[in-house]
Protein backbone atom coordinates (compact mmCIF):
# COMPACT_ATOMS: atom_id res chain seq x y z
CA UNK A 1 0.00 0.00 0.00
CA UNK A 2 1.61 3.35 -0.98
CA UNK A 3 2.39 6.04 1.72
CA UNK A 4 0.08 9.29 1.11
CA UNK A 5 2.31 12.37 1.38
CA UNK A 6 -0.16 15.28 0.83
CA UNK A 7 -0.70 15.76 4.63
CA UNK A 8 3.03 16.16 4.91
CA UNK A 9 3.23 18.76 1.80
CA UNK A 10 0.13 20.53 3.44
CA UNK A 11 1.55 20.75 6.64
CA UNK A 12 4.76 21.89 5.04
CA UNK A 13 2.71 24.70 2.99
CA UNK A 14 1.15 25.97 6.15
CA UNK A 15 5.22 26.22 8.11
CA UNK A 16 6.33 28.24 5.52
CA UNK A 17 3.31 30.69 5.32
CA UNK A 18 3.99 30.83 8.75
CA UNK A 19 7.90 31.51 8.52
CA UNK A 20 6.83 34.27 5.54
CA UNK A 21 4.64 35.62 8.21
CA UNK A 22 7.14 35.88 10.65
CA UNK A 23 9.17 37.76 8.34
CA UNK A 24 6.94 40.55 7.67
CA UNK A 25 6.26 41.15 11.25
CA UNK A 26 9.73 41.03 12.58
CA UNK A 27 10.58 43.68 9.58
CA UNK A 28 7.73 45.98 10.70
CA UNK A 29 8.78 45.66 14.26
CA UNK A 30 12.63 46.34 13.22
CA UNK A 31 10.87 49.31 11.94
CA UNK A 32 8.39 50.87 14.85
CA UNK A 33 11.16 53.73 15.29
CA UNK A 34 11.89 54.58 10.96
CA UNK A 35 10.37 57.85 10.27
CA UNK A 36 7.41 57.68 7.80
CA UNK A 37 7.56 53.78 7.24
CA UNK A 38 4.29 52.00 6.12
CA UNK A 39 4.04 48.30 7.80
CA UNK A 40 3.09 45.14 5.29
CA UNK A 41 0.87 42.91 5.79
CA UNK A 42 0.65 39.41 4.53
CA UNK A 43 -2.45 38.07 2.24
CA UNK A 44 -3.49 34.47 2.24
CA UNK A 45 -5.22 31.98 -0.14
CA UNK A 46 -5.80 28.52 -0.14
CA UNK A 47 -4.95 26.51 -3.51
CA UNK A 48 -6.11 23.05 -4.50
CA UNK A 49 -1.91 22.43 -5.24
CA UNK A 50 0.89 23.31 -3.76
CA UNK A 51 2.46 25.51 -6.89
CA UNK A 52 -0.83 27.62 -6.45
CA UNK A 53 -2.38 26.16 -9.31
CA UNK A 54 -6.04 24.95 -9.57
CA UNK A 55 -6.24 21.78 -10.78
CA UNK A 56 -8.85 21.41 -14.16
CA UNK A 57 -9.88 18.13 -13.13
CA UNK A 58 -11.83 18.03 -9.69
CA UNK A 59 -12.43 14.28 -9.71
CA UNK A 60 -12.26 12.49 -6.50
CA UNK A 61 -9.93 10.07 -8.42
CA UNK A 62 -7.42 13.29 -8.00
CA UNK A 63 -5.65 13.07 -4.89
CA UNK A 64 -4.41 16.74 -5.17
CA UNK A 65 -7.97 18.41 -5.04
CA UNK A 66 -8.67 16.50 -1.57
CA UNK A 67 -6.22 19.23 0.00
CA UNK A 68 -6.47 23.00 0.23
CA UNK A 69 -2.34 24.45 0.68
CA UNK A 70 -2.35 27.85 2.78
CA UNK A 71 -0.11 30.26 0.80
CA UNK A 72 1.06 33.27 1.00
CA UNK A 73 -0.34 35.03 -2.06
CA UNK A 74 0.98 38.62 -1.79
CA UNK A 75 2.47 41.31 0.36
CA UNK A 76 0.51 44.54 0.58
CA UNK A 77 1.10 48.07 2.32
CA UNK A 78 -0.64 49.52 4.65
CA UNK A 79 -0.75 53.20 3.74
CA UNK A 80 -2.33 54.53 7.23
CA UNK A 81 -0.42 58.03 7.99
CA UNK A 82 1.49 57.66 11.00
CA UNK A 83 1.86 59.99 14.25
CA UNK A 84 3.32 63.12 13.48
CA UNK A 85 5.92 64.39 16.47
CA UNK A 86 8.01 67.66 16.35
CA UNK A 87 11.17 67.69 15.85
CA UNK A 88 12.15 71.10 15.58
CA UNK A 89 14.59 70.80 12.84
CA UNK A 90 13.76 73.32 9.67
CA UNK A 91 15.04 70.69 7.49
CA UNK A 92 12.42 67.65 9.08
CA UNK A 93 9.32 67.98 6.61
CA UNK A 94 6.19 66.12 7.25
CA UNK A 95 2.90 65.34 4.87
CA UNK A 96 -0.53 65.62 7.16
CA UNK A 97 -3.02 64.32 4.64
CA UNK A 98 -2.31 62.97 0.93
CA UNK A 99 0.90 62.85 -1.04
CA UNK A 100 4.18 61.95 -1.47
CA UNK A 101 7.81 64.18 -2.21
CA UNK A 102 9.31 63.40 -4.97
CA UNK A 103 13.27 62.81 -5.53
CA UNK A 104 15.33 61.46 -7.93
CA UNK A 105 18.88 59.69 -8.38
CA UNK A 106 20.47 58.52 -11.31
CA UNK A 107 17.79 60.02 -13.26
CA UNK A 108 15.09 57.93 -11.57
CA UNK A 109 12.33 59.95 -9.64
CA UNK A 110 10.70 57.81 -6.53
CA UNK A 111 8.32 58.72 -4.04
CA UNK A 112 8.49 58.99 -0.22
CA UNK A 113 6.60 60.17 2.70
CA UNK A 114 10.04 60.33 4.70
CA UNK A 115 10.95 63.99 5.32
CA UNK A 116 14.42 63.87 7.36
CA UNK A 117 15.85 65.99 4.72
CA UNK A 118 19.29 68.05 5.05
CA UNK A 119 21.58 70.44 2.52
CA UNK A 120 23.86 68.17 0.33
CA UNK A 121 27.70 70.61 -0.03
CA UNK A 122 25.99 71.78 -3.25
CA UNK A 123 23.39 73.50 -1.62
CA UNK A 124 20.81 71.13 -2.69
CA UNK A 125 17.72 69.89 -0.79
CA UNK A 126 18.20 66.23 -0.40
CA UNK A 127 16.63 62.98 1.59
CA UNK A 128 18.98 60.76 3.65
CA UNK A 129 20.31 58.87 1.21
CA UNK A 130 21.74 61.66 -0.82
CA UNK A 131 18.63 62.15 -3.35
CA UNK A 132 17.34 65.44 -4.75
CA UNK A 133 14.03 66.58 -3.70
CA UNK A 134 12.03 67.88 -6.60
CA UNK A 135 10.10 71.11 -6.89
CA UNK A 136 6.67 71.05 -8.45
CA UNK A 137 8.19 71.59 -11.77
CA UNK A 138 10.65 68.55 -11.61
CA UNK A 139 13.43 70.53 -10.84
CA UNK A 140 16.24 69.87 -7.69
CA UNK A 141 15.99 72.45 -4.99
CA UNK A 142 18.84 74.80 -4.35
CA UNK A 143 19.10 76.51 -0.68
CA UNK A 144 21.12 79.49 -0.39
CA UNK A 145 19.93 80.57 3.47
CA UNK A 146 17.83 79.42 5.92
CA UNK A 147 14.78 77.49 4.64
CA UNK A 148 10.83 78.55 5.11
CA UNK A 149 8.34 75.94 3.99
CA UNK A 150 4.46 76.90 4.25
CA UNK A 151 1.95 74.87 4.58
CA UNK A 152 0.94 74.10 0.52
CA UNK A 153 4.24 73.31 -0.03
CA UNK A 154 5.34 76.84 -0.91
CA UNK A 155 9.68 77.50 -0.42
CA UNK A 156 11.23 80.60 1.12
CA UNK A 157 14.25 81.72 1.86
CA UNK A 158 16.08 85.58 2.96
CA UNK A 159 16.15 86.38 -1.00
CA UNK A 160 12.20 85.22 -1.49
CA UNK A 161 10.47 82.59 -2.97
CA UNK A 162 12.62 79.40 -4.56
CA UNK A 163 9.68 77.36 -5.62
CA UNK A 164 7.38 74.83 -4.39
CA UNK A 165 7.86 71.52 -3.35
CA UNK A 166 6.17 68.60 -5.30
CA UNK A 167 3.89 66.42 -3.56
CA UNK A 168 2.11 64.08 -5.27
CA UNK A 169 -0.68 60.88 -4.85
CA UNK A 170 0.20 57.61 -6.65
CA UNK A 171 -2.06 54.96 -8.19
CA UNK A 172 -1.48 51.92 -6.41
CA UNK A 173 2.23 52.48 -5.09
CA UNK A 174 4.83 50.03 -4.99
CA UNK A 175 6.67 49.72 -2.17
CA UNK A 176 10.55 48.97 -3.86
CA UNK A 177 12.45 49.76 -0.12
CA UNK A 178 14.32 52.06 1.69
CA UNK A 179 11.09 53.96 2.27
CA UNK A 180 10.65 54.63 -1.45
CA UNK A 181 7.74 54.27 -3.59
CA UNK A 182 7.23 54.31 -7.44
CA UNK A 183 3.78 54.83 -9.04
CA UNK A 184 1.68 56.64 -11.61
CA UNK A 185 1.87 60.12 -9.56
CA UNK A 186 -0.80 63.24 -9.62
CA UNK A 187 -0.59 66.58 -8.04
CA UNK A 188 -1.32 65.86 -4.60
CA UNK A 189 -4.51 67.91 -3.17
CA UNK A 190 -5.10 67.77 0.00
CA UNK A 191 -2.55 67.96 2.04
CA UNK A 192 -0.51 69.91 4.55
CA UNK A 193 3.26 70.37 4.66
CA UNK A 194 4.26 70.55 7.93
CA UNK A 195 7.85 71.96 8.80
CA UNK A 196 9.97 71.27 11.78
CA UNK A 197 7.70 67.78 12.32
CA UNK A 198 8.72 64.00 11.10
CA UNK A 199 5.74 61.48 10.34
CA UNK A 200 6.57 58.19 12.35
CA UNK A 201 5.81 54.46 11.72
CA UNK A 202 2.57 53.38 11.26
CA UNK A 203 3.36 50.17 12.79
CA UNK A 204 1.66 49.21 16.38
CA UNK A 205 4.15 47.93 17.93
CA UNK A 206 1.91 45.62 20.73
CA UNK A 207 -0.14 45.07 17.70
CA UNK A 208 2.27 43.05 15.70
CA UNK A 209 4.22 41.53 19.32
CA UNK A 210 0.37 39.68 19.61
CA UNK A 211 1.27 38.80 16.06
CA UNK A 212 4.55 37.35 16.23
CA UNK A 213 3.51 35.18 19.65
CA UNK A 214 0.60 33.69 17.68
CA UNK A 215 2.69 33.46 14.60
CA UNK A 216 5.41 31.76 16.46
CA UNK A 217 2.79 29.16 18.17
CA UNK A 218 1.12 28.33 15.09
CA UNK A 219 4.39 27.58 13.15
CA UNK A 220 5.49 25.20 16.50
CA UNK A 221 1.98 23.96 15.34
CA UNK A 222 2.61 22.87 12.31
CA UNK A 223 6.05 21.67 13.12
CA UNK A 224 5.18 19.20 15.51
CA UNK A 225 2.51 18.07 13.51
CA UNK A 226 5.06 16.98 10.96
CA UNK A 227 7.02 15.17 12.88
CA UNK A 228 4.46 13.12 14.15
CA UNK A 229 2.76 12.51 10.64
CA UNK A 230 6.45 11.51 9.41
CA UNK A 231 7.15 9.49 12.34
CA UNK A 232 3.63 7.76 11.64
CA UNK A 233 5.06 7.20 8.20
CA UNK A 234 8.25 5.77 9.40
CA UNK A 235 6.76 3.40 11.36
CA UNK A 236 3.98 2.30 8.59
CA UNK A 237 6.94 2.13 5.94
CA UNK A 238 8.96 -0.31 8.81
CA UNK A 239 5.80 -2.57 9.39
CA UNK A 240 5.72 -3.53 5.14
CA UNK A 241 9.46 -4.37 5.82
Amino acid sequence: MPIDYQGIYVLSSGMLLQERKLEIITNNLANVDTPAFKMDVGLVSLWDTPNGQREVDNSPENPTNNFVYPLMERVSVIMLQGPIRETGNPLDLAIEGEGFFAVRSEGQIFYTRKGNFRIDREGYLVNELGMRVLDEGGRDIRVVGNLKVAPDGSLFTEGGPIGRLGVYTLNQPQKVGRDLFTGQPQRAQNFRVMQGFLEGSNVNPILEMAKLIETHRAHEVYSNLIRALDQTHERAINSLV
